[in-house]
């Protein structure tokens, strides 16, 4: 077993922008997936909750993607690294859990609209998402990548038209297991 390192957004969905929330208080489905493959939890900071505030909007990677912003991610991402450092030389497997689609905390698919700016308005079936890793994902891979640290992603994909619950189960164990945690 191991720990995940799981976007905060995800055990908290109160911190997500208005409207974004899919449930009250945790986001059980991703929880009890790993509760029952015997991981252990650590909650990573929401790097546009702190950054923007809780009255935010939703905004795709574009709108993020400043010079103060990345400053901010890296930051935190330092910190992260060292929480997952200090797992990783105690041998302990590591598996960062994001949400795709997320700007900040997409593991494989990011939101992106080159033509956005300010409060977004878009019409039913506008495709924002993109392959990428949000913003804070890349500096945390990075600054992982900098100290030689491995570990596995899994996204969380509720954000998503595709998403299915069973899917998105299955997949999750698919990455918990395949470390042979």
């Amino acid at each position: 077993m191991g720990v995940a390192f799981v976007a905060h957004c995800l055990l908290n969905q109160n911190s997500k922008v208005r409207e974004g929330a899919h449930c009250a208080g945790v986001y059980s489905p991703i929880v009890d997936v790993l509760r029952a493959e015997g991981w252990r939890i650590e909650q990573m900071p929401c790097p546009e909750l702190a950054f923007a505030g809780l009255n935010r909007f939703w905004a795709v990677r574009e709108q993020y993607d400043t010079a103060a912003f990345r400053r901010h991610c890296r930051r935190l991402a330092t910190a992260v690294a060292g929480a997952i450092a200090a797992r990783a030389e105690q041998g302990e497997d590591v598996v960062l859990v994001g949400v795709q689609g997320s700007p900040s905390m997409g593991v494989t698919i990011t939101s992106s609209d080159p033509e956005r700016g300010g409060r977004p308005a878009w019409p039913e079936g506008t495709p924002e998402h993109t392959s990428g890793e949000g913003i804070f994902v890349e500096e945390l891979h990075a600054e992982l990548d900098r100290r030689g640290i491995a570990f596995r992603v899994a996204g969380e994909t509720h954000a998503l038209a595709t998403h299915d619950d069973d899917d998105q189960r299955a997949r999750l164990q698919a990455v918990l297991r395949a470390g042979g945690g």
